[in-house]
């Protein structure tokens, strides 16, 4: 019998990575158990800035259920949960504001200071950068293009095109699917999940998350900052806002 209980409607758009699979058994196993419980009432979404092949593997090893929607690639590429192709409304809007990869090797180029990464992202390219002059150049360029950049560690920055992230294309899947906000729970643990807050639905950010993460997520007064990372950050996040509580036991 499952520990919790699903209180109302969810939508759980979770952001997955190695460190997702470190938590407890205990943790994940109640969690696997309450998703089983309720599945009439549950919708997910994946996330995540790797590559899809890399979220599915996530997901995989996490022993999660499949999903409605896998967003990889930083949100620039919106995948059928089932494996069957990409969602093609929203994909075919984001492909449509990417200016290609041509142009961003040429804003790369112009800036002394940046390198292209591997990428291999359709509508995403990587780049490293050395100093705040080179990071002020490429936002310059970036926007010059029809594109934003996304911080992440270490340097790097993604380049996507303008108004696409992980929030903004959940949030398109959100309006396209008729969903409420109100049932939609967004977690996150790196500086590029902060898109994933501040758009009407609660959110959660994990805790080992850099504190630049933890200080952003601080701001809007419906993201919590769980106590635990993992599978037992996710039952936390839940009960704080209200989606579970401890099952019956008559």
């Amino acid at each position: 019998m499952a520990k919790y209980e699903l209180i109302r409607p969810l939508i759980l758009a979770l952001d997955l990575d190695e460190t997702f699979l470190e938590g407890d058994a205990e943790a994940k196993q109640e969690l696997q158990e309450l998703l089983d419980s309720a599945k009439e009432q549950v919708r997910l979404v994946y996330t995540s800035h790797g590559t899809a092949e890399e979220l599915i593997g996530l997901a995989a090893k996490a022993e999660l259920p499949v999903p409605d929607v896998f967003l990889s690639d930083s949100g620039t590429t919106a995948l059928k949960g089932d494996g069957t192709g990409t969602i093609d409304q929203l994909q075919r809007n984001i492909v449509q504001l990417w200016p290609g990869k041509a142009a961003v090797t040429r804003l790369v180029d112009s800036v002394p200071g940046a390198t292209l990464l591997e990428d291999d992202s359709p509508c995403r390219q990587a780049v490293q950068y050395e100093t705040e002059e080179d990071y002020e150049a490429l936002r310059q360029g970036a926007d010059d293009i029809g594109c934003h950049l996304v911080l992440r560690r270490n340097n790097r920055v993604d380049v996507l095109p303008y108004g696409v992230d992980k929030g903004s294309s959940l949030g398109r899947w959100v309006v396209d699917e008729n969903i409420s906000p109100m049932h939609v729970l967004a977690f996150g643990e790196s500086l590029g999940d902060v898109s994933l807050f501040g758009r009407g639905w609660k959110g959660v950010c994990f805790p080992h998350g850099p504190e630049e993460m933890v200080a952003e997520a601080t701001r809007f007064h419906n993201v919590y900052v769980a106590k635990f990372d993992g599978p037992a950050g996710v039952i936390d996040g839940l009960r704080h806002h209200g989606w579970v509580g401890h099952a019956s036991t008559a």
